[in-house]
């Protein structure tokens, strides 16, 4: 059986890649490359994008 936490990462990660498009687009195309060649695991992806992303996210503070 196939994790939930996998089948939302695979779902999701076309949104993270275009989100870091926008900031960094040589990272996200090599994501994607890596995402296409099979070279990076789902998991090793979504860390990478997660991590790319971080920087640029927008803190609410309470």
């Amino acid at each position: 059986m196939i994790k939930r936490e996998l089948l939302e990462m695979n779902a999701y990660l076309p949104v993270k890649l275009a989100e870091l498009a926008k900031s960094e687009p040589d990272t996200a195309l090599d994501l994607l490359q890596a995402w296409g060649e099979g070279t990076k695991t789902l998991r090793v992806l979504w860390a990478e994008v997660t991590d790319a992303l971080a920087p640029h996210e927008v803190k609410i503070s309470s």
